[in-house]
Parts: structure tokens; C-alpha cells; sequence
């Protein structure tokens, strides 16, 4: 994920262009990108959208899903609270329960009058991003959705599972009143876990029709590229590709 910070809607949908011209060119694969404006009044609005993995685009309302769906969830997970650059008021901007709670914490930090590029993608190397970004932006950020989205959820998950066998042990042990209160920490426990598990599975769900995309769109092109970009395509199909069988593999 790469988060970036602009002086003006203008600049941001500049950069937004900028990445799409690098997935014309392979340089990047490009997936989710959503482009997030505060006015002056501190009202945010989603000025555009896009799910590429779904095949869907959005301006200014509706459902989204897919990756800002799978940063939402019971983890209140936020990318970009390791800088406060992003995290404000896009209540009404979308209708799903879970993306409008991820875009409100998204939206608070961003200042008054700027606007957000937020892009899933992967990228061999980071200058074509950069040498795009850099020059009319902020701030750029980058965040690796595997280690700081799913490691965390499965951490989480993990915890979850020691603490309800904990709770069985005390339960079983406990006689009255206390028995009661064992049974009801272990039903909140359970339910808990039955609500991380569902998103661990749908952020599965989306991870792997993000790559099954990026492998799709890109595996055609190969051939007619340069010896040079053809290798490299090659060594990502192959990354990507196993990249997809690890997150089949982990379910």
C-alpha cells in the first residue's frame, strides 16, 4: 500500500495518473486506488475509487469493498498510523458499514484542504513510483499489507484461541455465580474469534483475486515487451505466482 499526501486535488489526481501510466508500461501492477479530498470546511470527500480485482469503479459513493474493506474489520487496523498522516469524516460517503469505518479513521488526519492518493500495488523496485510521486507530493508512505495487515489478524486470532482455552479451564473449575461469569467471557471470546476468522477469510479472498488478476493481465504481455522488461515481468509472474500459492496454502 502506498499512502501520498498532496497540496491539491489536482496534484493528487496528477499522481493517480501517473501510477496508471506505470501499469501501461508494466513498470507497476497496479490494484485498489482511492483518491480522498478535505475542503476547507474539513468535510471529506471519495473523489474517486477504483477495485480492479473486482472489475468495479466508484466516484463519490457506493460500495467499494475489497482492500479498504479488508483494512476495516475487528482489528481497527489503520495503515498510515506509524506517521499520523492519515486517519476524519467520510460518514456519508460510503454506504458499507465497514469501509466507512476505515475511510472516518483514514480521513481525520488528513489536513484541511489536501487530498490522498491511497494505491494497492506491487513494484520490483521503488524508483518509477517515486520519480512520479516524489516530485508533487507531501509525503509518501509505504506499507507491506502482508506483515502489517495479516501477520497481525493471525497474532491476534492466535490470542484469541489461547484465551478461550484459558477461559474453558476456569469454567469447568469455577461453581456458582462464577461459573456464569466464565460462561459469558467465553461466549464473547467465541464470538470474537467467529469475527476474526470471517475477516482473515475475506481479506484472503481479496488478496488472492488481486494477484490472480496481476498474474492474468500481465502474462499475456510479456512477449511483446523489451528482452530486458520481459525478464523482469518473468521474475514477477513468478513472485506473484508464489506469492498467491502461499496465501492458498494458509488458509
Amino acid at each position: 500500500m502506498i499512502q501520498a499526501l498532496f497540496n491539491s486535488e489536482v496534484e493528487a489526481f496528477t499522481g493517480l495518473q501517473g501510477l496508471q501510466q506505470l501499469e501501461q508500461t508494466k513498470d507497476i501492477s497496479l490494484g485498489e486506488t482511492y483518491v480522498l479530498t478535505k475542503d476547507e470546511s474539513g468535510k471529506t470527500a471519495i473523489r474517486s475509487a477504483k477495485d480492479k480485482a473486482e472489475g468495479t469503479g466508484v466516484v463519490s459513493g457506493g460500495l467499494v469493498g475489497g482492500l479498504i474493506g479488508m483494512l476495516a474489520g475487528p482489528l481497527g487496523f489503520i495503515v498510515g498510523v506509524a506517521g499520523g498522516m492519515i486517519a476524519g469524516s467520510a460518514t456519508d460517503t460510503l454506504r458499507a458499514e465497514d469501509v466507512s469505518d476505515y475511510l472516518d479513521k483514514v480521513s481525520a488526519n488528513i489536513p484541511t484542504g489536501k487530498s490522498v492518493l491511497i494505491a494497492h500495488l506491487w513494484e520490483d523496485w521503488e524508483t518509477p513510483v517515486n520519480s512520479v510521486l516524489l516530485p508533487i507530493s507531501i509525503d509518501l508512505q509505504r506499507f507491506n499489507v502482508h506483515e502489517e495487515l495479516f501477520m497481525p489478524a493471525q497474532s491476534e486470532l492466535s490470542k484469541t484461541n489461547e484465551a478461550i482455552k484459558s477461559a474453558e479451564t476456569k469454567y469447568l473449575e469455577a461453581q456458582g455465580a462464577e461459573k456464569a461469569d466464565w460462561n459469558a467471557t467465553l461466549a464473547n471470546l467465541r464470538t470474537k474469534r467467529e469475527q476474526l476468522q470471517r475477516q482473515l477469510d475475506v481479506n484472503t479472498d481479496q488478496q488472492e483475486k488481486q494477484y490472480q488478476a496481476w498474474i492474468d493481465s500481465t502474462q499475456p504481455q510479456i512477449t511483446e515487451r523489451s528482452a530486458e522488461t520481459e525478464e523482469r515481468l518473468r521474475t514477477r509472474l513468478v513472485e506473484q505466482q508464489k506469492r498467491l500459492e502461499q496465501i492458498k496454502s494458509n488458509r
